[in-house]
């Protein structure tokens, strides 16, 4: 399989086991500096499952930057990322005892992803979108406006700049053959912004997805956190309990269990198939420091 992602590529500082802080310096159990973004989290996951990989995405001209390419390399992924005058993104992780995480962001070089194209889309199989920036999401609605046919299914995890505008994602959306959201964000997409919880019962989930559903022919994946996730194929709904784990970090789940559920899905697995391996994809990503299992950043 063809696999091809586009969005962030950024360091990850992270930092475990944050206690809240009772003076000016704390002793912390582990400080670790990882590639991150859910471009390259997703890319490295896929590629993990046998998947022949592309990166697009946009880093400084810097030392981090180089790290992020060295890395892929060392995986086998091709990495169709240009430098920039601005620095390579870089996100501050703190993560607590309970493996609830809080990030700290600089998106730097990130926002700028695809300013010089994105060359080699039409030989993809799977096209997987994480969150851009208004600009690159732009330059990629060019970019699919310009494709007479296009064979590659189209996959959109919105970031924070589309979820706070819905509106603009309406572009991507509508030609999307899967938009992949947590339960908050398709309340928030759906025109409501009052979930209570990160897991509402399936078939809240189910009515959600539903509502997202814009075309003939679209799926929506609506991830429930500890609840499990919900595939809404455009007529049913299909329901994926969570894996019970000692949670250690929960940086990078989301895209852990996306693209192993894309990955599944666009090979032609039933829906509960590629829920099972999202889920254990995920399962694997809570258990360890960092967003995905590439190690540190430094070989």
């Amino acid at each position: 399989m063809q696999f091809t992602t586009i969005g962030a590529a950024i360091v990850d500082i992270v930092v475990s086991h944050v206690q809240p802080m009772r003076g000016a310096k704390q002793d912390v159990d582990h400080i670790g500096l990882y590639a991150g973004g859910g471009a390259v989290n997703a890319a490295l996951n896929v590629a993990a499952l046998g998947a022949q990989v592309t990166v697009h995405a946009c880093v400084g001209r810097d030392l981090e930057g180089g790290l992020i390419r060295d890395l892929l390399q060392r995986h086998g992924i091709r990495a169709a990322i240009p430098d920039h005058t601005l620095p390579t993104g870089k996100a501050v992780v703190m993560v607590d005892d309970t493996g609830a995480a809080r990030a700290y962001a600089q998106r730097g070089a990130s926002t700028w992803v695809g300013e010089q194209g994105f060359d080699g889309l039409q030989q993809a199989d799977v096209v997987y979108v994480t969150g851009l920036s208004l600009a690159s999401q732009a330059w990629l609605q060019e970019a699919l406006a310009g494709m007479a046919d296009r064979s590659f299914r189209l996959v959109v995890t919105p970031g924070a700049r589309q979820l706070s505008d819905p509106a603009a994602l309406h572009g991507l959306w509508d030609q999307a053959d899967l938009l992949c959201v947590n339960a908050r964000e398709a309340a928030k997409l759906s025109g409501g912004d009052t979930l209570q919880t990160d897991a509402p019962p399936p078939d809240v989930a189910q009515a959600l997805a539903r509502r997202l559903i814009r075309r003939p022919g679209q799926s929506i994946l609506v991830t429930l956190g500890a609840g499990g996730a919900l595939f809404f194929d455009g007529e049913q709904g299909h329901f994926h309990a969570a894996r019970t784990v000692d949670a250690v970090s929960t940086i990078g789940a989301g895209d852990a269990f996306a693209s192993a559920f894309v990955h599944a899905w666009a090979d032609g697995a039933l829906p509960q198939a590629a829920l099972a391996a999202a889920t254990d994809s995920a399962a694997q990503i809570i258990q360890i420091v960092p967003a995905n299992q590439a190690g540190p950043l430094r070989a």
